[in-house]
Formats: C-alpha cells, structure tokens, sequence
C-alpha cells in the first residue's frame, strides 16, 4: 500500500506492506531525516476537527490506519524547556526550525510583528547567509512568506518598509552560519506564549467551554478567547498522576489539601490523547533532572566534535576571506593612487606649460621693450639734434623756422608715444616676471609636499608590510601580485620627469 509522510522540510512517499508497523515507518522517517534525536519526534494526521492526532507507534501497523495513510505527517511532537541546551543535532535543529517557522507564517504560533521581522531576518541568514546587496532581490519573495497575513493585515505597510526593517536587521547577523542563525530563531520563538503548546477544547464541571494547553513544563487551562494567558497552570512537578474514564479527565496534585481538577473532553479518544502527551512528557520532564545517558552524552560529544570542525572551517574562511578582501582593499587603493597621482600629473604638465608660456612671454617682452627702448634713444637723439637746428636757427627764414618748430613738435609727441610704450612693456615684464616667481615658488611647495606625501606612504607601504604578514596564506589562485605603493609612486614620478623634459 502507498505511504505518504510529509515533514516541514520534505515529502516521502513509501510503497509498505498492510502488516508494516507504525513503528517501522517511523524509524524509515527518522533515517531518512538524519534523525537521532528521535524523542522529540512522532507521526500523526489531522482529524475531523483539524485536531493533531499522534499514532500509537508501539503496537499498531499500516492496516490500522487505512484511511490516513497518505495522510501521515512527520513533526514534532514534544518540545525542549531550552532548545540551546537540549537540541544536538544539527538535523534536529533544522526540522524544528523549519515547523516552527511554518506554524508562525499560519499564525498557528502567534507572534508580534516586531517579533516576526527579527524572525524574518533570522530566518533569510539562515537560507541565504550574510546579507548581500542584490538588484534581482532572491529573497524578496521570501519575507512574505515569513510575515503572517495577520500582521500584514494589522500593519498596513508597503513592502518596501517591512524590506527595509528586516534587512536592516539582517545585515546584523554577519557571519552567523546556518545552524547558529537557525538556533537564534528557535531561541526566540521558545518565548513565545503559544510555542510548543498542544491545544485540546474541554469543558470543566459547569459545562463552561474551555482549552486545555499541554507542555514541557505542565499543563494550562485556558479561556478559548485567550491562548497567550493561562488561567490555571499544574506544573509537572505538582501533578502526581493524571487519568481518565471515558471523556471525564482527572488531574490529581501531589499536594493532599488540593482538590483534583475535573474536566471533560469531547472525545474518550482525545483523553487517551491528552494523556498520552502528558505522559510523554512528564518522561521528558523527568529525564532532563538526571545525569545524561551514555547514549545523550556520546551523541553531545559528536555533534561538539562536528561543531568544532564546522567552527574551524568557518575561521579558515573568514581568515581567507579578510585575505580577499584586505587584496581588493590595496587593489582599490592603488587604483585610487595612481588616478590621483595622474591628475597630478595633468595638473603639473598644465602647471609645467603655462610656465614656458609665460617664459616665452616675459622673454618676448623684454625683447619689445629692449626694441622700444632703442627706438626711444634714438628718436630722443633726433629730437635732441633738432633742437640744436633750432637754437642755431635764429637767422633762418621765419618760414623754415615755423617748419622746423613743427617738426620738433612732432617728434616730442613721438618720443612721448615710445615712452608711454616702454613704461607699459616695462609694467608687464614686471607682471611677467612676478607669475614667473610665483610659479618657481609654487614648484617648490609642490616639491616639498611631494617629498612629504612620500615620505607617508613609505611609512604606510611599511605599516602594510607588517600587517600582510600577520594574515596567514592567501588561497591558491587568488591573485596578490599587486606592486608596492612605493614602487607606484616611483613610476608615475619617472612618468612625470619625462613629461616635464619634454616641455622644457
């Protein structure tokens, strides 16, 4: 006959025999699943009332269950007081996780909104690991599937805040591995009120209606309008047995002035049930407040052992990949270096051309004002001439005298003209000049500033010396070969030695 299994994290579909056992079909799940923890876990199906019923697994076989059988659901059945401390295997912890993160999404756990998105958050490191900016957003799609519609519904928040909120709280769980971000999440959830409580409808003598919640620390009664708040708890440590005839129900105290609590089920089926949760664990209960079995205590040894390794191999990876990334960090400095020192380089051969040009300038200049200088010599020796003409002149006709006056005139005008020219070539041979000495000056804090920004990154160069060797091999095929930042600087300066030769 076809057997159809269904866990949080898989589907199984099994081809068994009717005389196959319950007990058979469990251990193939628990096999199957990793699973050896196997006291947490058990097979059960929904009934008439959607209620959880869990198979006597002891006695019973396949052909007992005929109309179930493609119905049978692998969970968990009792839940740890402390999931850090009791949860070992890594198998365990996931199946755990992956249930309790689906009975949160369909609000059968319920949780506050604040709560669910630091879930949220817990539960995308677990699936995707450190936070990674990601234009096709692979998990968007998933934290919709983390949020209960209740919440969505009471909060009515674009998807781009709640994104926002929880990635934010996602990017915090750097380097947290898979099993750690798992055992955060269950961490959390196991305070939550309705975390790992089985849910029965009772009625106490009255006839009132009412719930009964079964737990790893007791039993609680409950108003049906109110499952976060127990009305009356019996911890395990004060219940001295619990029994049932039909569907009356009785919890009898260990305190012999307490009166025992009465109440009825829907079903003498649901009492056995009840019961049979109690029992479960009451065991668990009790087993926890003894020493460890060899068995608990080798299979804590083993998953320690794994931890460790896991541990070791996460260091090693963090360890190669600050390596990478202590790589890329000099690749993009270097990067950054050799773009500014090219700037530079622009700016000094820009630098560099406009001093020639004022050079050529200021020579040109001067070789106008030497020329304007001449020419004023001369015509001032032509004037000087003319005014001995006219002194000697006294005698001449008043025409040619008149004639000889005029001409001097002139020339005194021209010889002005050349003198307002020389002084004015003179003022820009001194504006030239002083461009000329505020160039040199400039070069020569350029020099020293130069000087001194080698000088820092000689120590810098030297101060990442130390610091590479502290890091331990890079891996095989990561590229490292990057020069040295003085060696950087030494070929861009070469570079712009040549480049000022040419412009000289």
């Amino acid at each position: 006959m076809k057997v159809i299994v269904r866990s949080a994290i898989s589907e199984c579909e099994l081809n068994a025999l009717p005389k196959t056992s319950i007990r058979e079909i469990f251990d193939l799940m628990c096999k199957n699943l990793l699973i050896f923890e196997k006291w947490y876990f058990g097979l059960m199906y929904r009934g008439s009332d959607f209620e959880q019923i869990w198979v006597d697994g002891s006695k019973k076989s396949l052909k007992d269950f005929k109309t179930v059988v493609e119905k049978l659901s692998f969970k968990v059945k009792y839940f740890p007081e402390d999931v850090g401390e009791e949860l070992i295997e890594k198998s365990t912890i996931e199946l755990f996780f992956a249930q309790v993160k689906s009975d949160i999404y369909r609000d059968e756990i319920y949780c506050p909104a604040d709560t669910c998105a630091l879930l949220a958050s817990y539960a995308l490191q677990a699936k995707f690991g450190d936070y990674e900016s990601d234009e096709n957003k692979k998990w968007s799609a998933q934290i919709k599937k983390l949020i209960p519609e209740r919440v969505l519904n009471q909060h009515k928040i674009d998807d781009s805040v709640w994104e926002e909120s929880i990635i934010t709280m996602w990017q915090k769980h750097k380097g947290l591995d898979e099993e750690d971000a798992m055992m955060e999440y269950l961490k959390l959830t196991q305070n939550l009120e309705m975390y790992g409580v089985s849910f029965f409808k009772i009625r106490n003598r009255k006839g009132t209606d009412l719930l009964l919640g079964v737990t790893a620390l007791g039993i609680d009664i409950y108003k049906p309008e109110d499952k976060l708040n127990p009305q009356i708890s019996f911890p395990w440590a004060e219940i001295k047995n619990l029994k049932f005839k039909d569907r009356k129900f009785i919890i009898k105290p260990t305190d012999k002035t307490a009166q025992d609590f009465i109440f009825f089920t829907t079903d003498p089926k649901i009492s056995k049930l009840i019961l049979n949760l109690g029992i479960g664990n009451h065991a668990l209960y009790v087993k926890r407040r003894k020493p460890e079995s060899t068995e608990i205590t080798r299979m804590k040894e083993r998953a320690q052992e794994m931890r460790k390794n896991r541990e070791a191999q996460k260091l090693k990876l963090n360890k190669e990949r600050s390596a990478r990334e202590e790589v890329e960090r000099r690749e993009t400095q270097y990067k950054l270096l050799i773009e500014t020192m090219k700037e530079e380089m622009e700016k000094n051969k820009a630098s560099l051309l406009e001093a020639q040009n004022t050079i050529q300038k200021l020579q040109q200049q001067l070789e106008e004002l030497q020329k304007a200088k001449e020419e004023l010599e001369k015509q001032q020796m032509e004037l000087k001439e003319m005014m001995e003409r006219l002194e000697q002149s006294k005698n001449l006709e008043a025409t040619e005298r008149q004639k000889l006056e005029e001409e001097i005139s002139a020339k005194q005008l021209e010889v002005q003209r050349i003198q307002d020219e020389v002084t004015a070539k003179d003022e820009e041979a001194k504006r030239l000049q002083e461009q000329v000495d505020e160039a040199r000056k400039r070069e020569e804090e350029m020099r020293q500033q130069e000087e001194e920004r080698r000088q820092r990154e000689l120590e810098e160069a030297a101060k990442q010396k130390v610091e590479e060797q502290e890091l331990e091999e890079v891996p095989e095929g990561a590229d490292t070969a990057l020069p040295e930042l003085a060696d950087v600087n030494d070929q861009l300066r070469e570079q712009l030695r040549v480049s000022a030769v040419v412009f000289m």
